[in-house]
């Protein structure tokens, strides 16, 4: 009985899952485009090896493989570097899918983003495999259409990606087109901050993805931004490059509006969007690290459960004030 209501349950939000998986399709063509048809094979890896992982488990329980598992395996392999070793893209696809969702009891258990959680693992274990080894963006109006990288070889490496520059206060933030078209080194699915606009419209306009956690997070990350402007901060870009580079929009439309591990109702959700905004910042402007909407998408994440319990347990209090005779005779 148990296992036919959580069937049904996964069965009722595969057109969700559906809808996030077509809104990924721009991001996925912009990552061929400028890096090369390997971006399409680290796609078709990742949910290959995210299917089979929670096949294993789910199988003995006679329960099917969740759609979701392909938008987190999709989601992983877009904030993956266009080189990224096939034994890096492994293993991290297999620890999110094991560790941050099957552990937890399956689809709809989950506290933390699967895909977020499995780049963080491969962000500590393989730290120059994920921070140090970029391919430049293919130049001309075929892009790299006809390659199956831009790579030189295997293991070419640029110093860094632009926004990690531009924080390190060595270049000026790259020109505002370019981080609308995409055209520059970075993680192969979420340069195009115009790709990213697109889909995350869709998630928008269909109301897919959570309206009050994308405007949340991109106003107080704009707001903040825009603050700093006023403080002699080296390494601060102004407020359209931070928008637009490092896949801030990837991370605000679709890992941060995860309808499993944000919280459901609208004040907590205003809240934890309020904390992924002010972590970014903190973290992309005043740490080492420039993975700051990864970390504070976790971060937020341990405190959704907390909030919504917290909001109910207030919402339930004023229900009784409320229904108590003293509250009726207010």
């Amino acid at each position: 009985m148990q296992t036919e209501k959580k069937t049904n349950k996964i069965l009722l939000k595969q057109p969700i899952m559906r809808r996030v998986i077509i809104a990924t399709v721009p991001c996925i063509f912009a990552s061929i485009y400028f890096f090369g048809w390997r971006s399409l094979a680290v796609v078709l890896v990742s949910c290959t090896l995210g299917f089979l992982t929670e096949y294993v488990f789910v199988r003995r329980r006679g329960e099917p493989v969740s759609e979701a598992v392909f938008v987190s395996a999709i989601l992983y392999a877009l904030i993956m570097p266009p080189t990224v070793p096939w034994h890096v893209l492994i293993i991290g696809i297999v620890f999110a899918i094991v560790f941050a969702k099957m552990v937890f009891g399956g689809f709809g258990y989950n506290i933390f983003n699967p895909a977020m959680a499995g780049r963080a693992f491969v962000y500590i274990c393989f730290p120059v495999a994920l921070t140090s080894t970029w391919s430049p963006p293919a130049q001309g109006p075929w892009g790299a259409l006809t390659l199956w990288t831009t790579a030189v070889r295997p293991d070419v490496i640029t110093a860094a990606t632009p926004m990690a520059l531009v924080k390190a206060g060595q270049i000026a933030p790259p020109p505002v087109l370019d981080l609308l078209i995409g055209r520059i080194s970075g993680t192969m699915g979420v340069t195009s901050a115009l790709a990213i606009i697109i889909g995350g419209l869709y998630l928008f306009i269909t109301r897919t993805a959570n309206r009050w956690i994308i405007i949340t997070v991109i106003g107080v990350y704009a707001i903040l931004n825009g603050l700093l402007m006023l403080l002699p901060v080296s390494g601060a870009p102004s407020i359209l490059p931070a928008l637009l580079g490092g896949g801030f929009l990837f991370g605000a439309f679709f890992m941060a509006t995860d309808p499993i591990s944000a919280p459901k109702l609208r004040p907590a959700q205003i809240i934890y969007a309020t904390i992924i905004a002010l972590s970014t910042f903190i973290i992309r402007n005043f740490s080492v690290f420039n993975g700051g909407l990864m970390f504070s998408i976790l971060l937020a994440n341990m405190f959704a459960p907390i909030l919504d319990y917290g909001f109910k347990g207030r919402q339930k209090k004023n229900q009784e004030v409320l229904s108590s005779p003293e509250g009726t005779a207010q």
